[in-house]
């Protein structure tokens, strides 16, 4: 499954990188670039420029491309555009074409005076009506051009409101074949972005039907469906499946009349939003408008009118930006991804506004921004789908450590309390069967110790319980180890000494490190020794280690112990659960517990604790803290010294390590 979805962001990633690179074109192919600033425009119906007793001088200087409506909004007649270009030898034995950007609405152009093509036709013969923000490619009559100085006339007519001229490049002289395959290119990147915007809308169409709550996928999968059909509306390749401008053009500005009101429903459905006021109103205008275009078939309306209604994407844009930024204060999940996404959706959006009026003279990148949003809308939405499905999978490990809690609290309550309560059965049996039920006293009392020892062992029992279906430390804190442990330690129950850097911090569980510190030294069996002192010292790492020493006058006492801490348990015992119930602390802090006999007499248990401290502070430790249980009489104390040098000689000697607690299945 992994390896599946690699590969397929591998293939996006690569379609995307291919989408986006720049064709290379062979400097062979290109014979002459015509944009720039030295072109005449003249302002006039009269066709006086196309005579060859024009004086040029006279024309006013312009840039192409542009949007001459620019340059004089109220003239409403034809515009020439006039531009000299020099043809070397090695230039014209080649079969050449003239190749312009989009032209709004209508040309004528001439070289040397003669018409080579007009309004998207070759030469002229039967142009087409409407054609307005197409390219263009006129081929040349090779007899036409001369070797040397010729003349590009372009006459322009346009009733647009917003537009008039060359809007967009390029505008260049090359080889016939180039301007074929440079525009059959352009083409078909456009189309890859298209099947990205198909692949997109499937696959959130797909999922939408295996999980119907989620309604973004529905309504992101519908927009992605309606800016797919928009490019592929407006792609060249249109017209070879069908040349109809007119009907083309109203099926490219019905997904764009639309695609604002899909664009919002998924911002209200991917932020969970209820839909504003007049909302429906809004969507029901947008298909009036489609209803009027139809009714009024004329694309040079169509075109006037989308010229002043594309201004309200903007605040369409400012809506989903005011949106997201109030869910990005309130750290929703996917807002900054979004946020990111309409910044540059938004550049886009206003750098399209500004080609198509010719006040920008650059590539379009709207196909790009759009695409760049989908894909970053898709991962924040796989995103968050993820992470659903990860609190899904924590409430099933919650639902399992659950069972498995009231598994184990069954088992062990099965362990420790049917004894009991069966002692409980049958001595409530044989007192039914009593004649001297009024004398029996004893059996009150050895109902209220079996009760008693029941409530003893019932919160061992779910401790335990609950330690073993723990994976992990479920909150860990950070702080300084001297001060922590000198508020840990029962200072009354045990004599003890620290000798630990100061600046040693420890990072973990501190409740469990009380709870094991304090259970240690409460640990019942313990009690029959006659000293439990503990040394707090720390190892060449600065880990910290517990290391509880016990004495006992009769070897064979610490020898049981001993015995009976290492050995695997056929039967449960109070005793062998408070021992379990320490073994799973240690576990959840990883620390590690060794033993040792030392001299037979002797045992000492080293609780080791990972520990934080700075690498200057790593030298020798003194003594920062010693108290004592009580004063015990001068042959117990000089005893306890003399045995305290006994233990230091053999510190190194071989140690037997205890294996982890298993309970018996």
């Amino acid at each position: 499954m992994k390896s599946f979805v690699f590969k397929r962001i591998l293939i996006l990633c690569l379609l995307f990188l291919v989408s986006n690179c720049s064709r290379s074109t062979d400097e062979n192919t290109v014979v002459l670039r015509l944009d720039g600033e030295d072109w005449g425009i003249y302002f006039h119906n009269n066709a006086d420029i196309l005579s060859n007793e024009f004086n040029a001088n006279n024309l006013d200087i312009t840039t192409v491309p542009s949007n001459f409506r620019n340059l004089n909004r109220n003239y409403r007649g034809s515009i020439w555009v006039r531009k000299s270009f020099e043809i070397t030898t090695e230039q014209h034995q080649k079969s050449l074409a003239l190749q312009l950007g989009k032209i709004y609405q209508s040309d004528e152009v001439f070289i040397n005076g003669v018409l080579i093509g007009k309004n998207n036709s070759a030469f002229g013969k039967d142009p087409e009506e409407f054609a307005f923000g197409r390219p263009r490619i006129y081929p040349i009559p090779h007899d036409l051009l001369l070797e040397g100085e010729n003349v590009l006339i372009i006459k322009i007519d346009s009733s647009l409101s917003t537009s008039a001229g060359i809007i967009t490049g390029p505008i260049r002289i090359v080889t016939y074949e180039e301007a074929l395959n440079g525009n059959l290119y352009d083409s078909l990147v456009e189309l890859i972005f298209v099947g990205f915007y198909l692949f997109i809308a499937l696959f959130f169409f797909i999922n939408f039907f295996n999980l119907r709550d989620k309604k973004e996928y529905l309504s992101f999968s519908i927009l992605a469906l309606i800016f797919s059909g928009y490019e592929l509306s407006k792609n060249e390749v249109r017209f070879f499946l069908i040349n109809q401008f007119a009907i083309l053009k109203f099926i490219e500005y019905s997904f764009l009349l639309i695609l604002p009101y899909g664009f919002i429903k998924f911002i209200q459905d991917f932020f969970e939003l209820k839909p504003f006021k007049y909302q429906r109103l809004y969507l029901l205008t947008q298909f009036l408008f489609i209803a009027v275009f139809a009714l009024v078939s004329n694309p040079v309306f169509w075109y006037n009118f989308i010229g002043y209604w594309d201004i309200h994407l903007l605040a369409v844009i400012g809506y989903a930006i005011y949106v997201t930024f109030i869910k990005f204060r309130e750290q929703k999940r996917g807002s900054a991804i979004h946020l990111l996404a309409l910044i540059y959706l938004l550049y886009s959006i206003l750098k399209e506004i500004l080609i198509e009026r010719g006040y920008l003279n650059s590539p379009s990148s709207l196909e790009t921004s759009f695409l760049v949003y989908l894909i970053l809308m898709t991962l924040a939405l796989r995103f968050q789908f993820l992470m659903m499905k990860r609190k899904l999978q924590n409430r099933y490990e919650r639902l399992k450590e659950a069972d498995s809690l009231r598994e184990k609290i069954f088992y062990y309550m099965d362990a420790m309390i049917s004894g009991p309560l069966k002692s409980m059965k049958e001595k409530l049996i044989s007192y039914r069967e009593s004649n001297q039920k009024t004398k029996d006293k004893n059996l009150v009392k050895e109902v209220i110790e079996v009760q008693s020892s029941i409530d003893n062992v019932m919160d061992d029992i779910i401790e335990l319980s609950r330690l073993e279906v723990l994976k992990e430390v479920p909150f860990k804190e950070q702080v300084n180890f001297v001060s922590f442990i000198n508020e840990v330690i029962p200072e009354d129950d045990i004599t003890y000494s620290i000798k630990v850097n100061p600046e040693t911090e420890i990072h973990n569980s501190l409740d469990l490190i009380n709870s094991v510190v304090v259970r240690l030294v409460d640990f019942p069996p313990f009690k029959e020794f006659n000293h439990n002192d503990l040394i707090i010292t720390q190892d060449l790492r600065g880990n910290v280690h517990f290391r509880f020493l016990l004495f006992h006058s009769n070897p064979k006492v610490s020898q049981r112990l001993f015995t009976e801490l290492v050995e695997n348990y056929n039967t449960l015992t109070p005793i062998k659960v408070k021992w379990a119930i320490i073994l799973e602390i240690v576990r959840l802090l990883g620390a590690k517990i060794d033993f040792k006999i030392i001299k037979k007499k002797y045992l000492k248990i080293d609780l080791g604790i990972a520990a934080i401290v700075p690498v200057s502070e790593l030298q020798p430790i003194k003594e920062s803290k010693a108290s004592n249980q009580s004063t015990p009489n001068k042959t117990e104390k000089e005893d306890w010294r003399v045995t305290l040098k006994r233990i230091w000689k053999v510190l190194k000697e071989t140690e037997i390590k205890i294996p982890n607690f298993k309970k018996k299945k």
